[in-house]
């Protein structure tokens, strides 16, 4: 059997909408606010232990092969000891022989017993609402049929097989098949029955499928019903019933129609009735429109305050529940979120239905990347990316999977765009299932980035879209060409990766100020690293050859859906505030102790060596220069700073070292071997009573493009943990990312203060713009001109040099930075450079006061 090596599904009926059936007298209830489709008496659910065997290829399996070891349905079996875990982004984790597929392929037999009671003249059907990536299926020996496509469900008629009594499945899924070539996007790749399966109990003669149409005119809800089976259906919404014969076409007015959106998501509830059963759908009214260059819900223009999103939980992969869905909703409607784009495949059915519920606008992508075809030769050429696009061979799969993503969800309210998929470049392979959609919705838009430049203006697709520009290329390219005369979107920018997403007020000032922006998703939702015993891990740490590293730990929460810094800030600016303003705030008067206060530099570097208070020790170590610092969103400029000006292995070079009347001066430059200096630098330190005042200034190399801050470490012992401050807080700020903060007096701890939720450590905890810095029990900070500081429990070499938060040795001392200058944070792991506004200065100084 090589079904596994084309696009074929055999055996699988039609696609067709996603509904449960109920019998007329059953009683639903309700979970998370949705009807819980377990409380049908038509639906069955074969959730639960299974049995399995690992099998290194599909072939001569024995379907009747005793089976002894057990696993949970739905899981993923990678988190269940089988196989490897691998995150790999953008390469296809297998030899590249389209369409053969290796001969060492992991195949694991699924088996499940299950009892029906089987009754005449009742049809049967077996529900697989996700296996990833292929699957054989035998009911009680017989062989059923073959079906493939991860995120669709695959529906089978197995009313003849079953008998009343003791049943057996065996499953037979395949790691890899030809659809892998078609989902190659950006996660961890699991495998497995990985959601649910079920059998429906159905009449002979049923419902089959319909379309549901709701719009409103003028306060009027039109909803037009589209019966596409082979009954009679009564319909019942509101006060109002109407018989839709088979195949018929019939329409319901309601007076005075409260309309879905996002701020009002009013649903109405339809009742379908035919032969004994019901179906219940939730029926949201809304226009969505394309006017001009304006994206419209319901006649008004909108906004759409996104995120992408995969289903996933830490510890079970790519297998959430629907207590998973539902916290994912609540926390997004917290953060000002109103739009999810589901990357890149369907979500769950009922995440559609929680959508419905909580008014987020979807939009929905079909289960296609082939980013892998991109990166398949040592050197690739952004043509080749065309070869799957337009060829005739990828046509059948792309259009099985355009089809499936419309019919599922076509009568989801909260579905109000179309996305023909993700990185996947465009052509002929993708006219017949765009057509398809476009055929079938004359309402909602459709939605694809990947358009090469022959392809730009093409007729498939509704709305200009673009990953990763800055501003000002938005502006050019699309807001000031007179050519692009479509709304124009964001469908992933301000990549969330570690401390991140400093850009995003600057595009919401544009998307804000500008009609023809529909909105923008941040990328991404939530970081996808796996919780294990010893903590969060990610690629490379499970064995694998081929992985991206930390590049799966970018999102806007973590992986159990804590809240980072750049959640707040997004949340800040989805509610409208894209700036906070500086306020005039008193600064507190420091009354020096009147202790002795002598100081000792270093006569290597012109930096305190000792501060001595009362003959007592402050320092736990010399006071350090500090040049480096480590986050994710540098890793693209890390390479030159720390190959090519060898930043993190410079070291102060001294001129100069003079005493004076009161204290030091000294000159020199910071230098690593081989190379010329990146700066030079002065530094004075003066001594008044109890008073310390620190001036500093530096000068950056012509030849340095940009460095990640300027200014000194002082270790100071863990004692010293409270301080408040003046400056933006309470949460970290930086010089581009403080509109989720105010600006104020707060106060923190130095473990407060240090955000643990960076699963790779890193920079964190930053104030930007100080006026006053209080440290309780030492000293108070004041400076000629606002600075930055942190005040955290480690070193920035630890952060540099620690792959996991979990791994960080504790200090006997807190680390107190003190910056002239810190560099923005932008979002350039994945997205455009730091804009040059937010570097530091080429040539900066200050002065600053400590009073202990």
């Amino acid at each position: 059997m090589r079904e596994y090596e084309s696009f074929d599904r055999i055996g699988v009926l039609p696609h067709r909408s996603y509904y449960i059936p109920f019998s007329e007298t059953d009683k639903p209830k309700k979970r998370f606010g949705i009807i819980d489709r377990n409380s049908s008496s038509r639906f069955i659910s074969l959730d639960g232990e299974w049995l399995i065997k690992q099998h290194n290829s599909p072939k001569n399996i024995d379907i009747s092969e005793p089976l002894s070891e057990k696993i949970p349905v739905p899981s993923c079996v990678q988190m269940h000891g089988y196989d490897k875990i691998q995150y790999i982004n953008d390469h296809y984790p297998f030899p590249v022989t389209f369409p053969h597929m290796p001969n060492e392929n992991p195949t694991w037999h699924y088996r499940k017993a299950f009892r029906i009671d089987k009754k005449d003249g009742e049809k049967y059907y077996l529900n697989f609402e996700g296996v990833d990536s292929a699957f054989y299926l035998y009911v009680n020996g017989a062989y059923v049929g073959y079906s493939q496509i991860s995120h669709a469900t695959s529906e089978f008629d197995i009313t003849e097989l079953i008998v009343s009594g003791e049943n057996t499945l065996d499953v037979v899924v395949l790691k890899w098949c030809v659809s892998s070539y078609l989902e190659c996007q950006d996660k961890f790749r699991f495998s497995g029955i990985f959601r649910s399966v079920y059998i429906l109990k159905r009449p002979k003669k049923h419902i089959t499928d319909y379309t549901v149409t709701a719009t409103v005119s003028d306060g009027t809800g039109i909803l037009l019903f589209k019966n596409q089976s082979k009954v009679a259906i009564t319909l019942s919404l509101s006060d109002k019933k109407i018989i839709a014969a088979p195949k018929d076409k019939v329409e319901i007015i309601v007076d005075n129609a409260k309309t879905w959106s996002s701020e009002a998501p009013n649903l109405y509830t339809l009742k379908l009735f035919s032969e004994g059963e019901v179906i219940f759908e939730e029926v949201g009214f809304r226009n969505v429109k394309i006017d001009g260059k304006v994206f419209k819900i319901n006649g008004e223009h909108t906004k759409l305050k996104g995120v992408n999103r995969h289903d996933s939980n830490c510890k079970t992969g790519a297998t959430v529940t629907l207590a998973d869905l539902n916290r994912d909703i609540k926390l997004m409607r917290e953060l000002n979120v109103n739009a999810v784009r589901t990357s890149h495949y369907p979500n769950m059915p009922e995440f559609y239905k929680l959508c419905d519920l909580n008014g987020i606008y979807v939009m929905d992508e079909a289960d296609i990347e082939t980013h892998g075809s991109l990166a398949r030769y040592p050197e690739p050429k952004y043509s080749d990316w065309a070869d799957y696009a337009e060829s005739e061979v990828f046509e059948k799969g792309i259009f099985d999977r355009l089809s499936a993503l419309y019919e599922r969800d076509k009568n989801r309210p909260s579905v109000i765009i179309w996305s023909l998929g993700n990185e996947s470049f465009f052509g002929k392979a993708f006219y017949r299932g765009a057509r398809y959609i476009k055929s079938h919705d004359k309402i909602r838009p459709v939605h694809y980035e990947s358009l090469s430049k022959k392809h730009l203006y093409t007729k498939y697709v509704d709305m200009a879209s673009k990953m990763y520009s800055d501003v000002k290329s938005i502006k050019k390219r699309f807001l000031e060409n007179e050519k692009e005369t479509r709304p124009f979107v964001l469908c992933e920018y301000t990549h969330a990766m570690g401390n991140s997403c400093g850009d995003i007020a600057a595009y919401w000032d544009l998307i804000y100020s500008n009609e023809q922006c529909m909105g923008a998703f941040v990328w991404e939702w939530c970081d996808h690293a796996i919780k294990t015993k010893k903590g969060f891990l990610y690629g490379g740490e499970f064995g694998e050859r081929e992985h991206d590293g930390n590049f799966c730990c970018d999102g806007l929460l973590t992986s159990d859906r804590k809240i980072k810094s750049a959640a707040l800030e997004m949340k800040a600016v989805y509610g409208g505030k894209t700036k906070s303003e500086i306020k005039k705030i008193e600064i507190p008067k420091a009354t020096p102790s009147g202790k002795k206060l002598e100081i000792k530099v270093d006569e290597n570097t012109g930096c305190l060596s000792s501060v001595l208070l009362d003959g007592k020790e402050v320092l736990a170590a010399p006071m350090k220069l500090n040049i480096v610092r480590y986050i994710d969103n540098d890793r693209r400029v890390i390479k030159s700073w720390d190959k090519a000006y060898r930043l993190f292995d410079s070291k102060p070079e001294l001129y100069t070292l003079e005493k004076t009347e009161k204290g030091y001066t000294a000159t020199g430059v910071i230098v690593a071997n081989c190379l010329v200096p990146s700066l030079s630098y002065a530094i004075s330190c003066s001594v008044f009573g109890s008073v310390l005042e620190i001036e500093v200034e530096y000068k950056i190399s012509d030849h340095i493009k940009n460095l990640p801050r300027f200014g000194f470490e002082l270790l100071l012992d863990r004692k010293y943990n409270k301080f408040d401050y003046i400056g933006f807080g309470p949460t970290e700020s930086y010089v581009d990312k403080n509109a989720a903060c105010e600006y104020g007096h707060f106060e923190s701890t130095a473990e407060k203060n240090y955000d643990y939720n960076y699963v790779r450590p890193q920079e964190s905890g930053s104030h930007y713009h100080t006026e006053y810095l209080h440290l309780d029990g030492l000293f108070s900070v004041t400076a000629e001109k606002p600075f930055s500081f942190s005040h955290n429990p480690y070193t920035t070499a630890q952060l540099y040099n620690t792959k996991h938060n979990f791994e960080l040795d504790k200090n006997d001392y807190n680390v107190l930075c003190l910056d002239l200058a810190m560099r923005g944070i932008g979002s350039n792991s994945c997205g455009p450079e730091l804009d040059e506004k937010y570097e530091i200065p080429r040539e900066y100084k200050n002065k600053f006061k400590i009073v202990f």
